[in-house]
């Protein structure tokens, strides 16, 4: 037998013996019956101690892989069927078609060149500084430092009812949804919700309206689902009600009326009454996203479509990513009563909840005004950064580009001249020390008019001013 033990290696020296042993037998190295060293002869060719070796033969045996036989020795097993020749190299397993779809489906990855210190304009992330992570790490420690029955069992597939109830009385009280307790579920992320719905609602060439630009990721759930995907372009104020074609049979029309996700910009209340009148007569629901809501930073958050929904048409989905920190992965939807029972049940084939101790975490963090406190810190905080970008571009960059004016989110999308190159302009600003984002990806419409996308809140004010002075001699 031929073996070697590495001695820097992270796992035992009797996994490593045992793990060569196992190969050797499947691969027909030691043949069926055959028998093997004795543990001290082995011992010494391997150079460890006859006990490693008498540790890999147990764990050996407890598999079945050899027996051991008194007064005999230790042999492969007799029963072992011999190995199998490969049929080639590797083994690619058959896709089902929606697996197929899936790798058909667009992968958005942003590349930029290799920079030196680079100031990154992506979007979507939290200022570190601003989150009150003592009070998050004392919450967590209540429940970890107790023996409460919570953390032994599992939790309920439709969340943690401690914190629906704390989000059924904020949505009410600062958004403007109508809801009970009952109607809240917690998910993992606002995308689970978004699968879940997907499934439940879409069949084979079933059409669903989306926006362009727009939130790329449900789009692409939609088309796997076997879905007819139709863009209706948005302009300053949004999604563009009177835009959707006379033809349509849509059956679901996903929205993000607060903010319109990437461009940004608010849906006025005779739009939003209008796509109200539009899904009542089409016999069609809505999915709002309300991703950043709370993130305006002029006056009060607007409330909610979801609120002024009569017939439950609405389906409306948040998330505490973009206001608490992203790698929590806590989402909500807040579903009509009649979409309850079947989204439960098709969240417990493949989630049976969130994490119980996370979940309990927010709940104390929303009932002991913690969360609106960091969420005043946080409009502050990004308001101000906005006011610095605003102005940045306004000094650096007049007229060169255009972008919404709607003070809220944490990006702006800048839309450039048609003359420009995209992609090449993110290649030049990452030379000069500046991460930016295209925005072709968000389009559905081809050829995308040039825009980049510029994300402010991972940043400080002193980054973002030089950011876009740098980014202004690239365009110049």
């Amino acid at each position: 037998m031929d073996l070697h033990i590495n001695e820097q290696a992270e796992r035992p020296k009797y996994w490593q013996l045992y793990w060569q042993i196992r190969q050797q037998i499947l691969h027909g190295d030691l043949l069926p019956g055959c028998k093997l060293p004795a543990s001290r002869a082995l011992a010494q060719q391997a150079g460890v101690a006859r006990v490693t070796v008498l540790e890999a033969f147990a764990q050996l045996q407890a598999e079945g892989f050899i027996v051991s036989r008194l007064g005999a020795g230790t042999f492969v097993a007799a029963d072992l069927p011999l190995p199998v020749p490969a049929l080639s190299d590797s083994f690619t397993p058959a896709l089902s078609p929606w697996g197929q779809r899936v790798l058909q489906a667009k992968h958005r990855k942003v590349t930029q060149g290799a920079v030196r210190q680079p100031i990154d304009f992506g979007f979507g992330r939290s200022f570190p500084h601003i989150f009150p992570y003592d009070i998050w790490r004392r919450l967590l420690a209540r429940y970890l430092s107790t023996d409460d029955v919570m953390l032994s069992r599992y939790g309920s597939v439709a969340g943690f009812y401690p914190l629906r109830q704390a989000l059924a009385d904020y949505l009410q009280r600062l958004r403007g949804v109508q809801c009970t307790p009952e109607q809240v579920v917690i998910v993992s992320g606002a995308q689970q919700a978004l699968d879940i719905l997907a499934r439940l609602l879409l069949g084979h060439r079933d059409e669903a309206l989306v926006e362009t630009p727009g939130y790329t990721a449900a789009f692409e759930l939609f088309r796997l689902r076997g879905a007819k995907v139709t863009a209706v372009p948005v302009d300053e104020t949004g999604f563009a009600v009177e835009a959707i074609p006379a033809e349509s049979r849509a059956r679901l029309a996903f929205v993000t009326p607060s903010n319109q996700f990437p461009r940004g910009g608010t849906m006025p209340l005779p739009r939003r009454l209008a796509l109200l009148h539009w899904a009542r007569r089409h016999d069609a629901l809505l999915i709002e996203d309300d991703y950043d809501g709370e993130l305006r930073y002029d006056g009060r958050p607007l409330a909610a479509l979801q609120g002024l929904d009569e017939d439950g048409r609405v389906i409306y989905l948040g998330t505490f990513s973009k206001v608490l920190f992203p790698a929590l992965r806590l989402g909500y939807v807040v579903l009509p009563e009649p979409l309850l029972t079947p989204f439960l049940r098709a969240k417990e084939l493949v989630d049976r909840g969130a994490p119980t101790l996370t979940q309990a975490a927010v709940a104390d963090f929303i009932t002991e005004g913690h969360f609106e406190r960091h969420l005043h810190h946080l409009r502050e905080a990004y308001g101000q950064r906005r006011q610095v970008l605003v102005q940045a571009l306004a000094d650096y960059l007049p007229q060169r580009v255009h972008y919404s004016s709607a003070p809220a989110g944490l990006h702006v999308m800048l839309y450039l001249s048609e003359a420009c190159d995209e992609a090449a302009l993110v290649r030049r600003a990452a030379d000069a020390g500046v991460g930016v984002y295209p925005g072709a990806a968000y389009h559905l419409q081809r050829p995308a008019p040039p825009s980049i996308m510029l994300g402010f809140s991972g940043l400080s004010e002193t980054d973002i001013e030089e950011g876009v002075r740098r980014l202004a001699k690239v365009l110049a």
